[in-house]
């Protein structure tokens, strides 16, 4: 078949071109990779955890509320209208200080009532006492006359006790926390106790006995004893410096289980305690053991990582601008705050969550959380 004369010429004319195009994809790719060479990674780092000697070893933590050992929600013994609230919230009272009054005129008419036949049968049973003595009363007559003083007294001593009951004192020395009811509302008496309360008018506590109560799991229960210290962090003190810690003792282990969440109801008392703390606020306690015998650095569980070959542990890290798998060998696992750990250095800069095709060797820029 004969060739066109010009099939060769199209063919030197479309070689360069292609050559052309693969040398700048080429270009492109070698620029590209040049640039993801040279471009250092942005890695979050912190530094290890160092306990000092004689700091007292972690060994449980929990976390749990603020409570009041001494609380009580009021209510009245008896249906009524409030008529009178002589506190708020936050009021300090006193035992046995009058907090509220319900409205009374009947029971007050009643009782006056009542004292007036007491006292006219008081002076009858007086009047037929003397007659008997001189013989002009029978004393069947006089017995009488004292059976009705004394169910008159009764029934006087009944309107006593409603109109008591009227009033509402404060059965300790505490602070105002709730004010459940105003003035005018209707009560009742309370159908169910504690802070469930129906209708009731004030809830009250004892900031004196105010502790933290947390749940601890069944398994870390064996490591607590009575007693034993503690640190509470309260997430309202963090960003106190001088007091954001607070010191504790274990004062009580609850002897019953929650079947579904498989914890155990702890009571620590606060050796020392702050003017902000109140009821329900947050916390967490860390139950402390015996002190350490040297210096130990421990690192958060998810920054550490196990080698799938050598089944060595290691870390990351950042060297001289570059992120490095340092290796590391874990002393203590048990620790609730993280591992126990060797072979790192107090300032080591750790890899917070590394990125996956995080590699040995890559330029990073540390920036410290």
């Amino acid at each position: 078949m004969p060739t066109s004369p010009s099939s060769p010429t199209r063919f030197k004319k479309r070689l360069p071109l292609g050559w052309i195009v693969l040398g700048s994809i080429s270009l492109v790719g070698l620029i590209a990779w040049m640039l993801s060479e040279g471009a250092a990674l942005s890695v979050s780092t912190n530094t290890p955890t160092l306990f000092k000697k004689g700091t007292q070893t972690p060994l449980v933590t929990a976390s749990g509320y603020i409570v009041a050992r001494t609380r009580a929600t009021l209510s009245s013994k008896v249906l009524g209208r409030v008529a009178y609230l002589g506190v708020q919230e936050g009021s300090l009272v006193s035992k046995g200080q009058v907090l509220a009054k319900l409205e009374s005129p009947d029971i007050e008419a009643s009782r006056n009532a009542i004292f007036s036949q007491v006292h006219q049968a008081q002076q009858d049973y007086d009047r037929s006492a003397t007659l008997q003595k001189s013989g002009f009363e029978s004393p069947a007559n006089t017995e009488r006359l004292l059976s009705q003083l004394n169910t008159l007294k009764a029934q006087l001593a009944y309107q006593d006790a409603l109109l008591e009951s009227m009033t509402l004192k404060a059965p300790f020395t505490g602070i105002v926390t709730q004010k459940l009811s105003e003035v005018g509302e209707t009560v009742a008496p309370g159908s169910a106790g504690g802070a469930n309360a129906i209708n009731a008018i004030l809830v009250m506590a004892d900031f004196d006995t105010l502790e933290v109560e947390v749940e601890v799991s069944e398994s870390g229960v064996g490591k607590l004893t009575p007693g034993m210290a503690t640190e509470v962090r309260v997430d309202a003190l963090e960003k106190k410096k001088d007091s954001s810690i607070l010191k504790g003792h274990l004062r009580a282990i609850y002897p019953s289980s929650n079947r579904q969440k498989a914890t155990i109801i702890v009571r620590v008392a606060l050796d020392q305690k702050d003017p902000l703390l109140v009821p329900d606020m947050g916390a967490k306690v860390t139950f402390l053991g015996a002190p350490y015998q040297e210096d130990v650095l421990v690192l958060g569980r998810e920054q550490v990582y196990r080698d799938p070959q050598t089944s060595e542990s290691f870390t990351w890290v950042v060297e001289d601008g570059r992120a490095t798998k340092k290796s590391i060998l874990v002393l203590n696992a048990e620790n609730p705050l993280g591992y126990e750990i060797s072979g790192l250095i107090p300032s080591s800069q750790l890899i917070i969550a590394p990125p996956d095709n995080l590699k040995p060797g890559q330029k990073v820029t540390p920036k410290r959380l």
